[in-house]
Formats: C-alpha cells, sequence, structure tokens
C-alpha cells in the first residue's frame, strides 16, 4: 500500500503556532453568532461556537442543506444528487436506502477485515523501526475500509494517495459550485464503479444503492453518483484524521494510555474522546436559512447561510468540564458527527476503525514513541478538516 502524502495547498499550522482553539474561544465567548466572510467575499455566512447553539442549529429544519436555498444570485446549481445536499423527504429516502447496511450491528461485521487491514499495514513498517502514523497509517486505513465496504476490489481503486489527494482538491478548490479536474476525474472514477459493480453484484453498499436506482428509490443517475462519490469521500477524509490525532494524543499522554492498555478501559473511549477533543471534521457543511429566525440576540435573515463549529462546540466549557483536556476517563458526547437527521451516516463504521486502528498499534509496538516533540509537528487541511500532517514515531524493529 502506497504512502500517503497530504497536499501542500491547503492551509497549515506551522511548528509552534497557535491552534485554531484559541479564537474559538475568543468567538465562543464574545461573538457565539458571528458574521464571516462569504464565498468569493460575498453574501452573508454566520458562524455558530457555543455547543447549545451548534446542537440547535443542526437540529432545525428552518436550515436547510439545499443550495438552491442560498441567498446569493447566480449561485444556487442545480441538484447535483449528493446525500449531504438534500432536505427531507429526499433526504429521509436516500438515508433509509444506506442505512440498515451502515449501522452499529452491521458494520461490526466487517471488523475482521479491519483487523486485517490494520495489521498488514503494521506489517510494512514494523521493521523498519520508524514511521509516519498519518502517510503509513491513518489515511490508507480508511481507503481500504470503505472499497472493501462498498464491494470495490483491490484491482478496481484508484491508487490511495491519488485517492485522497483528488478528494481533498475538489473538496477544497473546487466545491460547492463548478467544479473542476479533481471533481471530474473521481465523477469519472464514479462512474466506472458503478459500472463494474452493475455486473458484479454482492452483500454491498454499492449494489444495494444499484438496486435503488432499479427500483426507483434512487430517482436518477445523478443522485446514485452523487451518493457514493460523498459517500466514498467522506468516508476517507474525515476518518484519516480522527485516527492520525487519536495517536498523537494518546502519545502524548502515556498515563492515558496505559489506562487502555490495561484494560481499565475500553478503547472505544478512548476514540470518543479524540472526536470531542480535536474534532476531525471541524465545521459543518453550509446551511441556508429559509426564512427569518433568531439565535440569542441574532437574526439570521432568509437565504443567509450557517455554518456551525464542530470543533468549537466540542471545547465549550458551558457544556465540559475541563474542556481543554484530553481525557479518557470520562465519557463525554459530542457533536463530531452532527447531531439531527443529518447525523453522520458512516459513525459506526469511523468509531470501528478508530477502535481497532488504536488497539492494534499500541498493542503490537508497545514501546511506540514520538520521534520529534508534539508542540513541533505540524497541524494541516484547517478551516474544514484538522489533522496532523506527519506523526513521526520510533519503536524497537519487530
Amino acid at each position: 500500500m502506497a504512502h500517503v502524502r497530504l497536499p501542500d495547498f491547503v492551509s497549515r499550522e506551522g511548528p509552534g503556532d497557535p491552534d485554531p482553539y484559541e479564537n474559538l474561544a475568543w468567538l465562543r465567548e464574545a461573538m457565539p453568532v458571528a458574521t464571516v466572510p462569504g464565498p468569493d467575499g460575498e453574501g452573508t455566512v454566520w458562524l455558530v461556537t457555543t455547543h447549545s447553539d451548534a446542537r440547535a442549529c443542526l437540529a432545525d429544519r428552518r436550515l436547510s442543506h439545499d443550495r438552491r436555498h442560498a441567498g446569493r444570485p447566480g449561485h444556487g446549481p442545480e441538484d447535483h444528487g449528493d446525500l449531504l445536499g438534500k432536505d427531507p423527504p429526499d433526504h429521509t429516502r436516500l438515508r433509509h436506502l444506506v442505512s440498515p447496511i451502515l449501522s452499529p450491528g452491521a458494520t461490526e461485521r466487517l471488523r475482521p477485515r479491519v483487523i486485517e487491514t490494520c495489521t498488514a499495514l503494521i506489517d510494512a513498517f514494523a521493521g523498519r523501526g520508524r514511521a509516519d502514523l498519518v502517510a503509513d497509517y491513518s489515511w490508507p486505513i480508511p481507503w481500504a475500509v470503505i472499497h472493501d465496504y462498498y464491494g470495490i476490489p483491490e484491482d478496481q481503486r484508484l491508487e490511495v494517495s491519488r485517492c485522497i489527494d483528488r478528494f481533498l482538491v475538489a473538496g477544497y478548490t473546487e466545491a460547492p459550485y463548478g467544479g473542476g479536474p479533481a471533481t471530474d476525474e473521481l465523477m469519472a472514477y464514479v462512474r466506472d464503479l458503478i459500472e463494474y459493480k452493475r455486473h458484479h453484484r454482492d452483500d454491498d453498499v454499492t449494489t444495494i444503492m444499484i438496486e435503488g436506482r432499479e427500483s426507483g428509490i434512487v430517482h436518477s443517475e445523478a443522485e446514485l453518483e452523487g451518493m457514493l462519490y460523498v459517500l466514498l469521500g467522506a468516508g476517507m477524509v474525515s476518518t484519516g484524521p480522527l485516527i492520525a490525532a487519536a495517536g498523537l494524543r494518546l502519545l502524548q499522554h502515556p498515563d492515558e494510555l496505559a489506562k487502555l492498555l490495561d484494560g481499565s478501559l475500553p478503547w472505544k473511549i478512548a476514540v470518543e474522546e479524540s472526536l470531542r477533543y480535536d474534532s476531525p471534521v471541524q465545521t459543518s457543511v453550509n446551511r441556508w436559512a429559509i426564512e427569518d429566525l433568531t439565535f440569542g440576540d441574532t437574526t439570521i435573515k432568509k437565504g443567509d447561510a450557517v455554518v456551525i463549529s464542530l470543533a468549537a462546540a466540542n471545547r465549550d466549557p458551558a457544556r465540559f468540564a475541563d474542556a481543554e483536556r484530553f481525557t479518557v476517563e470520562q465519557w463525554r458526547s459530542h457533536l463530531a458527527f452532527g447531531h439531527g437527521i443529518h447525523l453522520c451516516v458512516g459513525a459506526p463504521l469511523a468509531r470501528l476503525e478508530g477502535e481497532v486502528a488504536l488497539e492494534l498499534l499500541f498493542r503490537r509496538l508497545p514501546d511506540l514513541r514520538l520521534a520529534e516533540p508534539a508542540e513541533d509537528l505540524a497541524w494541516t487541511l484547517g478551516p474544514k478538516l484538522r489533522s496532523p500532517r506527519e506523526v513521526p514515531v520510533l519503536f524497537e524493529p519487530c
């Protein structure tokens, strides 16, 4: 499996630079619902930073995912079929199609394959005595697992580094309007996968979506392609940062790690705390007000965009005691996967990947340690996502 390099074009926090949480804390205190520049400096966008307001916004049906409610003339494109861009009843129709196979029970059946994937990746670097947990482990895992879940054999897959690079380039430089070369390449890839699966069906997500198209649940080829595109990309670019950040935090907090290794606490609690503390998805997708509405002292006009800072909400001291402390001693619920009807449908799979990846890594390499001080490591992908750029580690070769 290839070494993954994250693209250089996205924003990067250099060693020693402040992370975003200090600024988010100031906003949460001083301007909990604040205006920020819209796309191309146009339009009104509201950033929500408190936990209470964030949770309310995530569940508010007056905030639409449909871009056609955008208040900017000429910036509400035709429906491209993606699940993230739909409201009920269309969102409900499509979510019900894939939810059963993405449920906790269904994803648990994939545990042996996730173990196999993580084991193979560790085997590839275990004899070297050094590795980068971002490039060699954290990001390749979801690429392999999501393709397995979609029933895509290895000889049909876009190479891991290229696949991740294209989804990041498309998401950061080409979305949400207009597309571009990366989007075009990925859509061609999705169409090829659909065509392949039409002739090689199995008990997998792609087959279920294809059968949904044939039965009329999925209304068009655009919906079919959009669903596969979004779920495939989201399954990679959010889970990679989760595993990387969780691994880094446990290396920084050996006392917390010891509680997991001796069985005092379950590994899943480390996954949940990492999701809260280092929200891999830092902000929600845009939502648009379908009528005037008020949050606190702020009036949001019809057509205005609203973005929820999941990162700020998950460190809100009004919701979490000692919110700036990473600890596995408490099970602290969070908004990392959203809330309400748009709660991430792939959350059970991401949780499974994180749990398996962390336990296998630290049990297989018990002397794992950082090769550089944690404060010298750069983070990247902001402001939408956030991941360590590298996590260099040392260990005894085995």
